[in-house]
């Protein structure tokens, strides 16, 4: 359900970018951006982060941007382990500073995630317990990066530092120990605030 959900905001975005009202330019005023990225900034953590974005350019420096994401991390601090795989959606804009679809950019996205996770408390001791649960997020990002042509073809390189935060409220229950199982529990994910680095491929058009 969450994938056909993000499917839908992410026709939207591009349909409502196709169809807006725009300035004529001289450069193609829209793009397709697939990438991928990897967060090993924070403590106990590391996470593999996948993304497709739509762009479309608004005014000379400002352009409109959806992107649907997938994240699969770990926390692991020797005493807590959580896995989970969010998904989200968010829409924004970002500046470029040169002008155009190129050059250095600073960009904010506000967007709407969902993740189911696990977590095991007390690793192999005694009072070891796990559970599952689910939250439900807003998410404020930011990113700073480049966009790099090559050559004279519309394809572009596109380096990024992303980092922000999630807003969640989230359910879990207990899997072990067979005492606990079924009944509701008070665990909140790690993940709160992060930060990533992404390498994009962008097509222009």
């Amino acid at each position: 359900m969450k994938k056909e959900m993000l499917a839908v905001l992410f026709v939207g975005v591009v349909a409502w970018g196709i169809m807006a009202p725009r300035t004529v330019f001289a450069e193609p005023g829209n793009s397709v951006n697939l990438g991928i990225g990897e967060s090993n900034f924070l403590p106990h953590c590391r996470a593999t982060i996948y993304l497709l974005e739509y762009e479309h350019m608004l005014g000379p420096k400002i352009a409109a941007v959806g992107r649907v994401s997938e994240v699969d991390y770990t926390f692991d601090d020797g005493e807590h382990r959580e896995h989970g795989r969010p998904m989200g959606a968010d829409i924004g804009a970002r500046y470029y500073f040169s002008g155009g679809m190129k050059g250095f950019f600073i960009g904010g996205l506000l967007g709407y995630w969902e993740s189911d996770w696990t977590f095991t408390h007390n690793k192999s001791l005694p009072g070891e317990f796990q559970g599952t649960g689910h939250s439900k997020s807003l998410r404020a990002n930011v990113d700073i990066g480049g966009r790099i042509p090559i050559g004279s073809s519309s394809v572009s390189i596109m380096p990024a530092l992303n980092f922000g935060r999630y807003f969640s409220s989230s359910s879990c229950d207990f899997t072990a120990p067979a005492s606990r199982v079924g009944t509701a529990c008070n665990e909140d994910s790690e993940i709160v605030f992060y930060a990533f680095l992404a390498v994009t491929a962008g097509i222009a058009f």
